[in-house]
């Protein structure tokens, strides 16, 4: 068993493999609640791969990796997982992003119950041609749902023109006509093809011991493997398709959304998302000069908000909110920072370091952020622990460089639905 300490933190993890399964566990004992994460390495993004042993890519329709997330959960009759893990006093879900699908639980009780439960879930799909029939009209009006709603279709119409070949520009769920060709077949390849112990990890923090977890897992893990995944390159540093795009759904206030495309891809991917961190924290938080001028100019209300999104092949940054004002903002902003002294923040990057510092050591108090960060950098082969390490490198020169390069109206999209 290997042993990763941070003595400053006073944390560890430690680590093992069962039948090739990667096994990563922080012991809180002081806590009563204990969780655990089942990571695929497969998402929505995955839509073009093959094995190392297979000559020709293979394609299947968009929304696979969500569809097989919902038939992870089927059992003997309805709802029949989600009972299971109801009747011992534990808690189950799963979601699919565009990079993995986790399936996680979290209990106070029946741990090595739970831990069995969610094992037996992984390694055993219940496909039927009719189960796979009848699960499209519910998927279908899930996705009718998300397209009436004009939040989601103002940020997949700003994604559909910052990428024109990068499969994040679409939803992670398909859309209603994908999903009618997806066959029982495709289903069953793609969870053979990724589902296997060499494309998954297990991440288990709580109250548990990590001997007696590997003892469990020794019972319940079967030895399963696929060949090395090759998945097909898309490039995300393509040209913009558009700069504007605009969708009538007939709102009584229209909903915009901003976004500048990172254009400086880095290898070193903790690095990228400490500095889009603090570079959101420094200059368009409520504590920054930016926002309030925009607040005292009416530009913004109650609905605005940022976000930002670092992945290894693809990032961006949002601004979002309602009225028509907000059409203002990327001249504001252009007009605000274009000849702006960084310099004059060396104080205020030292205080956002020092808060990264404090909210870093705090997050070791949440068994869920806990959970959340290692799943996001064991994914990238990286450890709990480098973050801190990182956050010490970080300087304001990279925060500026960063910066520059992607707040310019070349990077810049905006999306609106009136």
């Amino acid at each position: 068993m290997n042993i990763l300490k941070n003595d400053l933190l006073g944390e560890s993890v430690k680590s093992f493999e069962v039948n090739g399964l990667k096994v990563y566990v922080m012991e809180k004992n002081q806590f009563s609640t204990a969780s655990a994460s089942f990571v695929i390495k497969y998402g929505s993004n995955d839509i073009s791969f093959k094995l190392d042993s297979e000559d020709r890519f293979k394609k299947y329709p968009l929304g696979i990796a969500h569809f097989l997330e919902h038939k992870m959960f089927d059992g003997v009759g309805d709802d029949e997982v989600f009972k299971k893990f109801s009747e011992i006093g534990a808690d189950v879900n799963a979601y699919t992003s565009n990079n993995i699908t986790n399936y996680y639980f979290s209990t106070i009780n029946n741990f090595e119950k739970s831990l069995e439960y969610l094992c037996d879930m992984i390694y055993n799909l219940n496909l039927t041609n009719e189960r796979v029939e009848k699960e499209k009209p519910i998927i279908e009006q899930e996705l009718r749902m998300y397209d009436d709603d004009p939040y989601n279709r103002v940020h997949r119409n700003l994604l559909s023109v910052m990428y024109n070949y990068h499969p994040v520009r679409f939803d992670i769920g398909g859309d209603v006509n994908t999903i009618k060709f997806i066959e029982k077949s495709h289903l069953e390849d793609c969870y053979n093809t990724f589902y296997s112990n060499n494309n998954m990890f297990l991440v288990l923090v709580g109250n548990v011991k990590a001997e007696e977890c590997k003892t469990m897992l020794e019972r319940f893990v079967v030895n399963k493997f696929s060949g090395n995944v090759i998945r097909e390159n898309f490039d995300a540093l393509d040209k913009i398709n558009t700069h504007y795009i605009e969708q009538d759904m007939k709102m009584s206030v229209p909903t915009n959304l901003i976004g500048f495309k990172d254009v400086t891809r880095s290898t070193n991917y903790i690095r990228k998302l400490i500095v889009f961190e603090m570079i959101h924290r420094m200059f368009f938080r409520a504590t920054s000069n930016f926002y309030e001028k925009i607040y005292k100019d009416g530009i913004i209300n109650g609905s605005y908000y940022t976000d930002y999104i670092n992945e290894n092949d693809y990032g961006y940054y949002l601004f979002g909110g309602d009225g028509d004002s907000f059409k203002k903002l990327p001249e504001i902003l252009f007009s605000h920072y274009n000849n702006y002294d960084f310099s004059k923040d060396k104080h205020v990057f030292e205080r956002v370091k020092k808060a990264m510092y404090g909210n870093y050591i705090n997050l070791f108090n949440n068994i869920d952020y806990i959970s959340q960060l290692m799943i996001k950098l064991i994914n990238n082969n990286l450890n709990i622990f480098d973050y801190f390490n990182e956050l010490n490198k970080v300087t304001l020169d990279d925060i500026v460089f960063e910066f520059k390069n992607m707040f310019n109206e070349f990077n810049m999209m905006y999306s609106r639905v009136v």
